[in-house]
């Protein structure tokens, strides 16, 4: 009679008989009647005993790398040890990547099929695929390929399914287009694809169309080499002119300036046209006065669309207003007002507020896109042309929002900003159902062993499987955890606005309270930038390479290093140890505000794009804020200024204090000198009178 183990968990029963087949089976009961918690919540952990859960931490990162060259007795003990801990699947992860054969086959498809999406999952999943491609298996190869956006990965499986199938509906309907759409690329693909492209090119799927269509893309991706090595591919017998085209088109991208030859391409090409709409796009940086001079003969040469039309005349007068040159208005007004797409709109309504023309504002704001920026200044302009009552009553109306338009608005009205809170809260059940999610207690495990990269993908893992009902447990579970970054993302994505109190933490708190006396600056501030520039991540990297909260650049850190920010002499600088990062940042905001002669607003924008590029936009006459902001030139600037505006505000009154931060600035202007005055002073930013 079969003797069997002590345990009602199939899973485990399939898959230690693989594992442990040469280990004695009582061991292998011994082994598997251990409890396994790997499904239950997080919450209980605490009925472990503490010593238990902290030295499966402690002792987590040494079990993974013991598990990478362990025996199968070895890897027994690990189990033993580590079996009931959430992370347990990176500890088999580990061991199965260094164990692979086809005795271990169903172990490791039970692996990839219980923790699939997981990271652990998705490196097992890639050295088996490795393995069975050493071992030439076609078809357990096909069988076992996830698409997750490998070339080399995807050229060998379409290789396989080439070898195993000759069925001409299945290559029309699935193989074929995938080698298309792995074909159709900017730049040149592995060897590995070579075999399936010549199969492909063999069965005449490479068209004219397509061999057009990857020209254009190594056109748009400036690959020359690429696109003169497609061009050979092009058939001039079947379509008359074909190299010639692709000749003239590599000129003019080369060469954007060569717009100005456009008779050279055949008015009825469509694929002409189109280049010289990008090329139009490209010119208009670098000399919008050529753009200017040859597109009304553009028109008359070619058909372009309407899109198209729009985009290019858009474009003329944003370059020509962000630079403030004098035809901007008249180019604006020449054009279909009404077609602007949005980046034309701003920068028309820009070229008003800079002339002061409120009339015309007035009316530009019935053209304008719904929103809060077209209610502020259709405010605005009534209030400036005398028109009381309708200009009140549209204060009135957007005051109620909360954001940088409605706090401008509750100054204008001289009355609190609406700062309502409404905390939320989740269902019990929801809240236990989401900490009962595997994907949930890895999550929290990596975080508390610092290894974020890896806990954000087990969460994204479990964003993507949890219910409606779940969502909002979700958001103040992220919270609970200080998971400040992601609790902020999934109250914005469902839309809990009025949760002010974890929408905009008081992360990191004492450190900030610290540095900020220690610089002399507005703690409020500092925290709307570390809200703005980061969300509480502290591992934060932008693609500049700013790094941490308050997203220093290296650069700049070791500037501030050198001028002796308080340093501690006992271990090197890092980025993104919060209190490094906020010591450095407040003092690089104490230094541009002082650099800035304490003008906040200045040192805010000088914050983003840097001080001396700011210094360029201090006007030459004095000029109302809200309108000097409304025209920043750089539009990340300019929403970057709004945005920590309003962080400030609020984390102003979640601090406890009183002030309107916004009070004056509808009175408050600009000097020619970068200062700011007005005719009354505010308690959180005092100014001169004007």
């Amino acid at each position: 009679m079969e003797q069997k183990c002590g345990t009602n968990h199939p899973i485990l029963q399939q898959r230690f008989k693989q594992v442990f087949k040469s280990i004695a089976l009582p061991l292998v009961c011994l082994l598997i009647a251990q409890p396994v918690v790997a499904n239950e919540s997080v919450a209980k952990e605490l009925s472990l005993l503490p010593n238990h859960i902290e030295s499966m931490r402690e002792g987590f990162a040494d079990a993974e790398r013991r598990a990478s060259r362990a025996t199968e007795y070895e890897f027994a003990a690990l189990y033993e040890e580590f079996s009931d801990y959430p992370l347990w699947p990176y500890i088999e992860s580990a061991y199965l990547q260094n164990n692979l054969s086809l005795d271990q086959e169903p172990l490791i498809l039970s692996f990839l099929q219980q923790y699939y999406g997981s990271p652990a999952e998705r490196a097992v999943r890639e050295a088996w695929l490795n393995y069975l491609a050493r071992r030439n298996d076609a078809e357990r190869y096909t069988r076992d390929f996830v698409n997750r956006g490998s070339t080399r990965e995807m050229c060998r499986y379409l290789g396989y399914r080439l070898q195993l199938t000759d069925d001409a509906t299945e290559l029309k309907d699935e193989i074929w287009p995938l080698v298309e759409q792995r074909w159709v690329q900017p730049s040149s693909q592995p060897r590995l694809c070579d075999p399936v492209f010549r199969q492909w090119t063999a069965a005449g799927q490479r068209t004219q169309d397509v061999v057009w269509q990857r020209f254009d893309q190594a056109v748009q991706a400036s690959n020359w080499n690429m696109a003169r090595y497609i061009r050979s591919l092009l058939d001039d017998e079947y379509e008359a002119g074909a190299t010639q085209l692709a000749n003239d088109i590599m000129s003019l991208r080369q060469r954007p300036a060569r717009v100005a030859n456009f008779a050279q391409f055949p008015a009825d090409s469509e694929r002409a046209r189109d280049h010289v709409y990008a090329a139009l796009q490209q010119m208009a940086w670098r000399d919008v006065g050529l753009v200017q001079r040859v597109w009304p003969q553009l028109r008359q040469h070619f058909d372009f669309t309407p899109a198209q039309v729009n985009v290019t005349e858009s474009q003329v007068g944003v370059v020509l207003a962000v630079r403030n040159e004098p035809e901007a208005r008249a180019w604006f007004e020449q054009i279909d007002l009404a077609a602007l797409r949005p980046a034309g709109q701003h920068w028309y309504l820009a070229t008003l507020l800079r002339e002061r023309d409120f009339t015309a504002v007035l009316e530009f704001t019935e053209l304008m896109d719904e929103g809060a920026q077209r209610q502020y200044w259709r405010a605005r302009s009534l209030g400036e042309l005398n028109r009381p009552v309708e200009s009140e009553a549209e204060w009135r109306e957007l005051a109620e929002s909360r954001h940088y338009y409605g706090f401008m608005a509750a100054a204008q009205l001289d009355i609190e900003p609406n700062l309502t809170r409404e905390r939320v809260t989740a269902e019990p059940q929801h809240t236990e159902s989401l900490m009962n999610r595997p994907e949930v207690q890895r999550a929290f495990e990596l975080r508390q062993l610092e290894r974020y990269f890896d806990a954000r993908r087990e969460w994204n893992l479990a964003r993507a499987r949890i219910t409606s009902d779940e969502q909002v447990a979700a958001a103040l579970l992220m919270y609970d955890w200080g998971w400040l970054d992601q609790s902020i993302r999934e109250f914005a994505a469902l839309g809990l606005t009025q949760d002010l109190d974890r929408r905009f933490p008081l992360g990191f708190e004492a450190a900030l309270r610290d540095q900020a006396g220690a610089n002399d600056i507005d703690v409020a501030w500092a925290f709307a930038i570390i809200r703005r520039e980061s969300a509480f991540q502290t591992d934060a990297l932008s693609p500049a390479g700013a790094r941490g909260l308050m997203q220093i650049m290296p650069d700049t850190a070791a500037h501030l290093e050198r001028s002796g920010v308080g340093r501690n002499p006992r271990r090197p600088t890092d980025l993104n140890n919060p209190e490094d990062n906020i010591r450095l940042g407040t003092r690089y905001l104490a230094d541009l505000l002082r650099r800035n002669d304490n003008n906040w607003l200045l040192a805010t924008a000088s914050y983003n794009a840097g001080y001396y590029r700011v210094q360029e936009w201090i006007p030459q006459a004095q000029v109302p804020v809200d309108i000097w902001i409304e025209t920043i030139p750089y539009q990340e600037t300019r929403d970057y200024v709004k945005a920590v505006l309003t962080y400030q505000q609020i984390y102003t009154n979640l601090l406890g204090r009183d002030d309107k931060l916004m009070q004056h600035m509808h009175s408050m202007l600009m000097n020619p000198d970068g200062g700011l005055c007005d005719d009354a002073r505010t308690d959180a930013q005092p100014i001169a009178v004007c």
